[in-house]
């Protein structure tokens, strides 16, 4: 849907950029971004950083931001342009950057669990040392101080489960058993 707004609207001024949350870098978010056929700029934060600067702790997250460089709106866990209403939003961003998307954003306002952030970070570091046990423990207690943080806990499910993650579309059925079940 993305690559079919960006090829509608791309002799406009507008650009979009594509964030990818993987932990376990480029190469697992490849094959989704050449299946979309996306011909947009699409990177990958595989320290979430973004996810930290935004607050955020779930996907997918929208930011528009005007060619002033002024963030007019922001929507975190939830901008899916298959939805009319999110669709519609980003149609009239295309035609009006600048007037056209209240200034109101969708926010978390709780603050990111800082005990949480040092955990993943420290999980990371493991997880890119090739100690697996121990950066899946470190995600474990993460999200023990953070139980609503779904990236953590989907960079955890990701590196245990990949067979749900990237052997064909992603199991969102097996996600949402995995939530039932309190994991």
């Amino acid at each position: 849907m993305w690559q079919q707004l960006y090829q509608t609207h791309k002799d406009s001024e507008i650009e979009i950029l594509s964030v990818a949350m993987d932990a376990q870098g480029p190469a697992k978010a490849l094959p989704y971004v050449e299946k979309a056929g996306a011909t947009f700029t699409t990177v990958v934060d595989g320290d979430n950083f973004l996810g930290q600067l935004l607050n955020a702790r779930a996907i997918p997250n929208g930011v528009l931001i005007d060619e002033q460089g002024v963030v007019r709106h922001i929507n975190l866990g939830g901008f899916d342009v298959h939805h009319a209403e999110t669709k519609q939003l980003v149609e009239d961003w295309f035609t009006q950057p600048s007037g056209a998307v209240d200034a109101a954003a969708v926010t978390n306002e709780t603050p990111l669990d800082e005990r949480a952030l040092k955990l993943f970070e420290r999980g990371l570091t493991l997880y890119r040392d090739g100690n697996m046990s121990e950066a899946t423990a470190e995600w474990r207690k993460a999200i023990e101080f953070d139980p609503k943080n779904w990236i953590i806990r989907k960079q955890l499910w990701a590196v245990e489960h990949p067979d749900k993650f990237y052997v064909g579309d992603v199991d969102y059925s097996w996600q949402r058993e995995q939530i039932d079940k309190g994991l």
